[in-house]
């Protein structure tokens, strides 16, 4: 039955393409939010490393809320439907566009491996000079879900993704990041990757990621 198929490809379910490929994606300017979506991204991520690192006083404390709340009430009349967002849809981006996960950017790929680098601002900080683990176990199932949803196949969601810590992951420093496919089985994907700062082995995953069916997309 038709119901059972897989899910509707990314690039007609939320109208951008793959996640991932070397060649890019075109003109931004045919990408929803445009060329201005990803300085702006850059900008909010470095706001948020500022923030985390700065202890305002009062009166900046004070006018930075008004501030951001005055564009809250600009933005909001911009609202638009989940599928019609940027935020997050934007594979050309570091992030997908978006500022919750570690910008991951890509250096190499393969068939079925993917290569990068992250840099995890203060933002992310857990403490004494450490990632949050929260944050690395972010940053591994964004990049392994995005694998998993490469060369056409169809949107899946992650159904386990186990992390182990090796060793410190420091804040502010350029890090190595893989991931590879070990194996498929129906509609199972199994993929593995790692984080490494220089030849230090900072964290490892392993996630299986299950493809959605129709009436999941």
């Amino acid at each position: 039955m038709s119901m059972m198929h897989g899910a509707e490809p990314w690039a007609t379910r939320i109208g951008v393409p793959e996640s991932f490929v070397p060649d890019g994606h075109g003109d931004p300017d045919g990408l929803v939010g445009g060329s201005a979506y990803g300085p702006l991204m850059a900008a909010v991520r470095g706001f948020l490393d500022d923030l985390a690192g700065a202890v305002p006083d009062a009166d900046l404390a004070a006018g930075l809320t008004a501030d951001v709340e005055a564009w809250r009430r600009r933005l909001r009349t911009q609202a638009v439907p989940e599928r019609e967002q940027a935020f997050g849809h934007r594979v050309d981006l570091p992030g997908r566009g978006q500022v919750m996960a570690p910008a991951f950017v890509m250096t190499a790929r393969g068939p079925d491996s993917v290569e990068g680098t992250v840099t995890f601002g203060r933002f992310f900080l857990g403490g004494n000079g450490a990632v949050h683990g929260g944050a690395i176990a972010l940053l591994l199932d964004e990049v392994l879900g995005r694998l998993s949803d490469t060369a056409g196949r169809t949107p899946a969601r992650t159904a386990s993704l186990t992390v182990d810590f090796r060793a410190v992951t420091p804040v502010d420093e350029e890090l190595v990041v893989r991931a590879w496919f070990e194996q498929e089985v129906g509609r199972k994907r199994y993929l593995a990757g790692e984080i490494r700062h220089g030849d230090v082995l900072c964290a490892q995953a392993t996630g299986l990621f299950v493809s959605l069916t129709a009436e999941q997309s």
